[in-house]
């Protein structure tokens, strides 16, 4: 399948990010692609706007949920939506949710983002924690696809490996990693995880990041990318841009015949 990854560099505007992403799906559309992954925040990057889209999204048909739903219509597009925040039912604060959309629009799965991030990090912004924000999720989700099985997660989940073991237990051949990963944490560890994760499950994990300056403080890294199940990276760089990569079940098989580590455990 072709995977077409939209590297944005959203801000707090809502309507700027929605043009934004409009433009990478014409794209995508234009490329061939299968399916379109967003990164983490990418309709709404910090301010004060999030709440009031969290109260509006809650079954995905606000301002953001019944675009990217008429866009994956218009375009015959699969999209993973990043995250977005929504209200759960009874809950003060907001899950930072992912949607999977098919292309007749319908959503195929969500996913609220379970491991929140709350650490110091010598950048600009200095701490960081998204738990004063959103309230974190609680299920391993993934999903069966016309392109194999799925596994879903965002960002800092990178760093919790007994969630990827969970889902390769599932039979999940894909990893799906929408991100907003800092600059300074990115350079050091982005590449290293996500090798990581996708050699120790002999899977393939593609990962759309946020890429560049958001605001005074905030930096991401970028070098959005896939790894396949060896661990060979495909990887964009940085900057604000749209590239496409392709996976091969046939790929994950043959490593996982040759190198059948999973078989292998003893613990």
């Amino acid at each position: 399948m072709r995977w077409y990854l939209a590297q944005m560099i959203s801000t707090r505007d809502l309507q700027e990010n929605l043009v934004n992403v409009d433009r990478h799906l014409a794209a995508a559309a234009e490329a061939g692609a299968d399916a379109v992954q967003l990164p983490e925040m990418f309709a709404v990057f910090g301010g004060g706007v999030a709440k009031a889209l969290a109260a509006s999204e809650t079954e995905f048909t606000g301002p953001v949920g019944q675009r990217l739903r008429d866009a994956a219509r218009r375009y015959g597009l699969w999209i993973v939506a990043g995250t977005i925040p929504v209200f759960a039912p009874n809950e003060a604060k907001p899950r930072a949710r992912m949607h999977v959309l098919d292309d007749q629009g319908d959503v195929r799965a969500q996913y609220d983002k379970i491991h929140l991030f709350d650490a110091a990090v010598s950048d600009a912004q200095g701490r960081y924690r998204e738990s004063d924000h959103y309230q974190p999720g609680q299920d391993v989700v993934t999903l069966e696809t016309p392109w194999g099985h799925w596994g879903l997660s965002v960002c800092y989940d990178l760093r919790f490996p007994e969630l990827y073991r969970i889902q390769r237990n599932r039979g999940v051949d894909t990893f799906v990693v929408p991100s907003a990963f800092t600059r300074s944490t990115g350079q050091a560890h982005w590449e290293v995880l996500c090798r990581a994760r996708a050699i120790e499950n002999a899977s393939y994990l593609v990962a759309a990041n946020q890429g560049g300056q958001h605001d005074e403080k905030r930096q991401t890294w970028g070098h959005s990318l896939m790894v396949d199940p060896w661990g060979v990276v495909s990887d964009v760089g940085e900057g604000e841009q749209g590239f496409t990569v392709e996976t091969d079940l046939a790929r994950v098989d043959s490593v996982r015949l040759n190198m059948p580590t999973h078989e292998h455990r003893r613990l």
